[in-house]
């Protein structure tokens, strides 16, 4: 049985919480949340779907927190719901338990691998439960996360429903990455930017919430550019562990001491991109230090020292046109590109740099 759901509204994103809940007749039919990861937004998404349907309704209630209301629809890519699936019994919190129910029922059934990206088929199979009015709540809910991973047939058919929306029918889409969206999209839509707290009220909610020794709180905020969850998240997931293993074969390749091969198939074994997001950190950490003796906002500031050594030796030139290459690297391997492959030509392209 299912935990009960419990709203969750971070201290920053109280303001959109309460433009979005304090006349909900007046919202935009659709939605669209966006802004980096690590601010909360799903959490928002998802308690906002919980305001609209169970307003003064104690069988939505139930019906929400046994993963069956008929007027909550969850659409995401299946390596997403895969992922949440994986942590129930352990590290998953209701909401991810609650949002991974809905959106089974979105899934194709398939042999291969997770599949990365929103498909036209779970857009049609949506666009099937459409036809009628809500069963139980005054206003059905679509919630779409990771809806920049949507293809341009899953968009089109999206777009449909957006253009000539039913009645009493709430769209919620969540993107980490606007640019990736379809315009066309973005255009039907409410957006709304979620921001980062400031720095001293980044810290002062994660020292609160206990979940990483004191001591560790400001790196961990570096590392993720002052947005808390992620930051709590890299601490779950034992990021300092694979930070150090990159560094280890970034001096490895740049002392000739390992194969950019060995090096490949040790980024996939921790996760291909993790470590292209850890060398983009790294890259613009140099970056930064070939521009300014302190150079303000780093992600790696323990790592100082080395940085400026190796931003004295790399020409500006190079790291730009390196970073233009990571950025397609990341890009490929969120497709179906032999992942590998990538990670090799990223190791043969950083293992040059020096020269």
């Amino acid at each position: 049985m299912m935990a009960a759901f419990t709203s969750i509204v971070h201290p920053w994103n109280q303001e959109i919480w309460q433009s979005l809940t304090h006349d909900p007749e007046r919202s935009n039919h659709a939605l669209l949340l966006t802004g980096n990861p690590g601010l909360g937004k799903l959490d928002l998404a998802l308690s906002l779907a919980h305001f609209v349907l169970t307003e003064n309704h104690s069988q939505s209630e139930n019906l929400f927190n046994a993963g069956s209301h008929p007027d909550f629809h969850v659409i995401a890519p299946e390596n997403a719901i895969v992922a949440m699936s994986s942590q129930e019994g352990g590290s998953a919190s209701p909401g991810d338990t609650i949002l991974s129910a809905f959106a089974q029922r979105y899934l194709e059934q398939h042999s291969g691998k997770p599949k990365k990206t929103v498909t036209i088929d779970q857009i049609r199979s949506l666009a099937s439960k459409l036809t009628t009015h809500p069963h139980i709540s005054k206003t059905r809910v679509i919630l779409i996360f990771c809806a920049e991973t949507m293809n341009r047939n899953a968009a089109n058919a999206l777009l449909k429903n957006l253009e000539e929306p039913p009645a009493n029918t709430l769209f919620i889409l969540v993107s980490d990455e606007l640019s990736k969206l379809a315009k066309t999209i973005r255009s039907r839509c409410s957006l709304i930017n979620f921001r980062a707290p400031d720095s001293k009220s980044a810290k002062a909610w994660l020292e609160h919430q206990d979940s990483m020794p004191p001591q560790e709180v400001v790196n961990h905020l570096a590392m993720a550019n002052d947005h808390p969850l992620l930051a709590q998240r890299l601490h779950q997931e034992g990021y300092i562990d694979s930070l150090k293993g990159v560094f280890t074969d970034v001096n490895g390749l740049w002392n000739r001491a390992r194969e950019p091969i060995q090096v490949a198939k040790h980024w996939q074994e921790l996760g291909g991109i993790k470590c292209v997001e850890i060398l983009q950190k790294l890259v613009t950490d140099i970056l930064k230090s070939t521009l300014s003796d302190q150079p303000l906002g780093v992600f790696f500031p323990v790592q100082e020292a080395w940085v400026k050594s190796v931003g004295s030796k790399i020409s500006r030139k190079k790291l730009l046109t390196f970073v233009d290459e990571l950025n397609d690297a990341k890009r490929m391997l969120n497709t179906t590109v032999d992942e590998l492959l990538v990670l090799e030509t990223v190791s043969i392209k950083l293992s040059d740099l020096p020269s």
